[in-house]
């Protein structure tokens, strides 16, 4: 007598359907119109597709589009100007800061002066999320509050790090935004309004 087994024997189905047809004396034969198993059949080999190496593979379910794309402004012309804008801010801010190194301040200057062009376009990008805004007008915040003086080589060094994080990470959460602030900060940066930097100023003199 056969071991005990929880297994249940499953069968194939392509055997099944041809046993189908075969009982009800409807075989398969070419050029003649298929019945409702083997259409059944077909339908239900419509993920198969071929995996490199030439060996057969099934798909899982089809991804949405929210699933491919999770952020709404994913690819939009938003998102396109700010990644280009972001690259040329990148490299602006790296020749400035290898400018700087090697004592060449009318050229990091230059740089600077070039890289704070970009900025208001940027902002123009801000629908990708208020994360994103909120980094961009803290850069803009932090280049007024050094009222046109070229910027230390720790400085340029952060502008560089706050432009590579945007580019690879356009879509950050606020808490993201916040810590890229306080970097704009340690360095010496004030990356708020100057309105509201003299309005805190007024308010704690009037204590």
């Amino acid at each position: 007598m056969a071991a005990g087994t929880n297994l249940i024997p499953f069968p194939d189905p392509v055997r099944a359907r041809s046993s189908s047809a075969e009982s009800t004396g409807t075989p398969f034969e070419a050029g003649k119109k298929k019945g409702p198993e083997f259409t059944t059949f077909v339908q239900d080999l419509a993920f198969r597709t071929t995996l490199p190496g030439g060996q057969g593979g099934t798909t899982g379910p089809r991804l949405t589009q929210e699933e491919l794309y999770p952020a709404r402004q994913a690819f939009s012309l938003a998102h396109l100007t700010a990644l280009r804008l972001l690259k040329l801010a990148v490299g602006r801010s790296q020749r400035a800061l290898s400018a700087a190194a090697n004592g060449e301040i009318v050229e990091a200057d230059t740089e600077i002066q070039k890289l704070q062009v970009l900025l208001p376009e940027l902002f123009c990008c801000r629908i990708l999320g208020d994360g994103f805004g909120t980094v961009v007008n803290a850069t803009i915040c932090a280049f007024e509050f050094l009222s046109g003086d070229t910027p230390s080589i720790e400085q340029i060094r952060t502008f560089n790090r706050v432009f590579q994080f945007l580019r690879e990470k356009p879509f950050l959460g606020t808490d993201e935004a916040d810590s890229q602030v306080e970097l704009l900060e340690a360095a010496q940066l004030n990356p708020y309004p100057a309105e509201l930097t003299d309005f805190l100023s007024s308010d704690e003199s009037l204590r």
